[in-house]
């Protein structure tokens, strides 16, 4: 007898979620199907548990754009220092 596996895999998180129910069940009316609906449901639930306690989803793409360009302004800005100390020779750069 065949069955029916359905997979949702957590693209961000380390979650994989399967629900895997013999095909002859399919009757609409069936308790399996119900059964598997329930654990469908609550599957369902979770992931939208995990979802909204993921960091940063409540940020907006331009938000997220806003927090990149600033974080690519400090790195440029301390790159300058580091370039700006190294020059000045106040510590020594072992060689290797």
């Amino acid at each position: 007898m065949g069955e029916t596996e359905i997979v949702f895999l957590g693209a961000y998180t380390e979650h994989t979620y399967s629900l895997t129910f013999p095909k002859e069940s399919m009757d609409k009316d069936s308790q399996d199907v119900h059964q598997v609906l329930n654990e469908l449901k609550n599957k369902f639930q979770e992931m939208r548990k995990l979802i909204s306690s993921m960091p940063g989803i409540g940020v907006s793409p331009e938000q997220q754009q806003q927090q990149l360009q600033n974080l690519r302004e400090q790195v440029r800005t301390k790159n300058e220092l580091l370039q700006k100390y190294k020059s000045l020779c106040m510590f020594e750069i072992p060689k290797e």
